[in-house]
């Protein structure tokens, strides 16, 4: 009893964090897109990478949090009656937002590299309509990726989402395996070794920046400049995607622990039941709160985000009204006979 005082608990908990997410995920990714779509200074090819990743987490909080919230108030028995189309939207919305949010970092840590390596060639290669193309595919492969997800044939648990999960009798350890390789490990391991690369050229440019090697010309100083900036960013890109192993590595390394050691529910403690809930729990919350840190990270490390934002709550918050436009008044002067009287 005091075990299921303890999940009523945990779950209430869980619906209230879920809710206080959503909210705060619809504005501030809602924020970033206003802000790419208004700002001119945010209309380049990798500030729409950054709109990429904002809409994945804004497609978070407005269905796939809200989903979760309301299937945690069914009951067991509604909660096997819920509708397997639903079932499957969930997972393939669930699916869709994860397969988009870390191919889209993965493909920015190529986009720094390349820009940190080979500055000028950058501008004339990456082009709006090519970063469109590209996030146009990164949506295709998350798109299949999706719709396999949510198939029967793909092997996937559908009690993990949509019925009271049974942790003894789960299935699809290929696809949970597939899924935390390709969609995790795989695409994480890219991008630490991007930005290894990435910090390697940047300690080699800052070696010559302090020993003068890079000239003091009118051009050398604007690549000194862009280069400062670039730091600026890749320092913001970094605690990105260490905000989004922190979120997504525990949900990822308790599915594996689940199928790797089947035996675990065998007759424990009550305190590591107390543990074990409290820890599922934990990782499975953590993916929704990674969709509102994104935000918070470009208002605080990103001038250029910073400044748009700001405007946006000043136009917001106190609109100028119209200036109405004051009809000149025409001043009368005399006639030319009686200024020359006066001025005799």
């Amino acid at each position: 009893m005091k075990l299921e005082a303890f999940r009523d608990q945990l779950d209430l908990a869980e619906k209230i964090i879920l809710i206080i997410f959503a909210v705060c995920t619809i504005l501030g990714n809602t924020l970033v897109l206003i802000a790419t779509w208004r700002e001119r200074r945010l209309h380049q090819p990798n500030k729409y990478f950054i709109a990429c990743l904002a809409a994945a987490d804004l497609l978070v909080g407005m269905i796939v949090e809200p989903l979760k919230v309301y299937y945690s108030s069914l009951n067991d028995e509604s909660a096997k009656a819920m509708s397997i189309h639903l079932c499957r939207f969930i997972v393939w919305t669930d699916t869709f937002a994860l397969t988009a949010s870390i191919y889209t970092l993965t493909f920015i840590s190529f986009d720094r590299f390349f820009k940190i390596r080979k500055p000028l060639q950058y501008k004339s290669r990456m082009t709006t309509s090519k970063s469109v193309k590209i996030i146009f595919t990164i949506c295709l492969i998350s798109t299949a990726f999706a719709t396999y997800a949510a198939t029967p044939d793909s092997g996937r648990n559908y009690g993990l989402v949509c019925s009271p999960a049974n942790f003894g009798e789960i299935k699809g350890y290929r696809y949970y395996t597939f899924l935390a390789v390709s969609a995790f490990f795989l695409p994480t391991v890219v991008m630490l070794v991007m930005y290894a690369l990435v910090f390697v050229i940047v300690h080699k440019r800052q070696k010559m920046l302090r020993n003068g090697e890079l000239g003091q010309t009118c051009n050398d100083q604007n690549q000194r400049s862009a280069f400062l900036q670039d730091l600026k960013t890749i320092r913001m890109l970094l605690v990105v995607v260490g905000v989004f192993i922190v979120c997504w590595g525990p949900e990822f390394i308790f599915l594996l622990f689940l199928y790797n050691y089947p035996d675990f529910s065998e007759d424990r403690s009550l305190s590591y039941w107390y543990l074990f809930f409290a820890g599922a729990t934990l990782a499975f919350t953590l993916p929704f709160f990674n969709s509102l840190c994104n935000p918070i990270i470009y208002a605080c490390l990103d001038q250029t985000y910073r400044a748009a934002f700001k405007n946006l709550f000043q136009q917001m918050m106190c609109r100028p009204s119209p200036r109405r436009r004051q009809v000149p008044v025409a001043i009368e002067l005399p006639p030319l006979r009686t200024r020359q009287i006066n001025i005799h």
